[in-house]
C-alpha cells in the first residue's frame, strides 16, 4: 500500500505545509505533486490534508501517518548505510576467540584500538584454548583467534602478535623466591606444577623440552590447563612453574615471579591470531 516516493512526497507537503514550497524542495512540479498525495489518501482510505486557498493543514490521521512516516524512511536510511559499513567491514558482529594469558596483555591493546576504528562493529568475546580455537575457527563458531601456535593448515592462517619470554613462578615462601634470577638447574628435583599434555599440548611441550635441553628432571606434582590455574597452585606452595612473562600481572598472595638466567638459549614463541576464510558476520 505504501511506498517510499509517497512517502517522501507526503512528508514533504506536512512539514511545509504548502504544495508550492513542497513542490521546489523536492524538485518536481506542483501538479505531479497534488496528484501523488491524492493517490495516496486513496489508498490509506482516509484524508491526510485539510486544504482552502489560504492554508493547508494536517487532519489526525495526517498526524499519525506522518510519525510513522519519518520513523519508515529513518529506517530505510539507516538500512542503507548499515549495508554499505557492512560491506566494508565497518558494522557487524566479529566473534573473538581468546586464551586466558592472552587476555593479560594482547586481548585489551587490540581489542581497544578496534573499537576505537570500527565503533560500529559488535565484538563477542569467548575464552577457548587454543586446540578448542582452532576447531572454532573451522566451524565458523569464531571469526578469529587469538591463541598460542598450534599447527594451523589452509583455509586458516596466522599472523605474529607478539612474543615474550619465561618466567619462574615462584611461591614466596620457597628457597628459589631469595634469588634475583633463578637457573633451570636449581629446579632440578623440584616439586613442578606442568601444564595438561591434552588441553595445553603447546605450553606442555615447550616446558617439557626446554627442561630436558638444560638436563633437568622436575617432580611434577599437579597440571593444569590455563596459565592462571597454574600460577595459583604455585601460590597454594605446591611447587614452581614456567610460565609467560604476561603473568607476572596476576597479583596472589605467597606468589612471586623470577626472571630466568640470560644464558638460557630459548627462542620465545609467538602469541598467534588465527583467522578463518569467512568475513566476519
Amino acid at each position: 500500500m505504501l511506498d517510499t516516493r509517497s512517502l517522501r512526497h507526503f512528508v514533504a507537503v506536512a512539514q511545509e505545509l504548502h504544495f508550492g514550497r513542497a513542490a521546489r524542495r523536492l524538485n518536481i512540479s506542483q501538479p505531479p505533486l497534488s496528484i501523488s498525495i491524492r493517490q495516496l489518501e486513496e489508498r490509506m482510505g482516509a484524508a491526510l490534508f485539510v486544504r482552502n486557498q489560504r492554508s493547508v493543514e494536517l487532519t489526525p490521521a495526517g498526524r499519525v501517518l506522518l510519525n510513522k512516516a519519518l520513523l519508515i524512511l529513518e529506517e530505510l536510511e539507516n538500512a542503507a548505510s548499515a549495508t554499505q559499513a557492512a560491506a566494508k567491514g565497518y558494522h557487524g558482529v566479529l566473534r573473538i576467540g581468546y586464551t586466558a594469558a592472552s587476555a593479560y596483555e594482547a586481548v585489551p591493546k587490540v581489542i581497544a584500538a578496534f573499537q576505537q576504528r570500527f565503533p560500529r562493529v559488535e565484538l563477542v568475546l569467548l575464552e577457548m584454548v587454543s586446540t578448542e580455537q582452532v576447531v572454532a575457527l573451522r566451524q565458523q563458531r569464531i571469526d578469529l583467534g587469538v591463541l598460542r601456535p598450534v599447527p594451523i593448515k589452509a583455509p586458516l592462517r596466522s599472523h605474529c602478535l607478539l612474543r615474550e619470554s619465561l618466567v619462574m613462578a615462584v611461591p614466596q615462601s620457597h628457597p628459589l623466591a631469595l634469588h634475583d634470577r633463578i637457573a633451570l638447574a636449581d629446579c632440578d628435583g623440584v616439586p613442578f606444577i606442568g601444564f595438561d599434555l591434552r588441553n595445553a599440548p603447546y605450553f606442555n611441550s615447550m616446558v617439557e623440552e626446554i627442561l630436558h635441553h638444560a638436563r633437568v628432571a622436575p617432580r611434577f606434582v599437579q597440571r593444569a590447563t590455563q596459565t592462571h590455574a597454574v600460577v595459583a597452585m604455585v601460590a597454594a606452595g605446591l611447587g614452581v612453574a614456567l610460565v609467560p612473562e604476561t603473568c607476572a600481572r596476576i597479583r596472589m598472595e605467597n606468589l612471586v615471579f623470577k626472571p630466568l638466567r640470560s644464558h638460557l638459549r630459548w627462542d620465545p614463541k609467538c602469541t598467534s591470531a588465527g583467522t578463518g576464510n569467512q568475513t566476519p558476520r
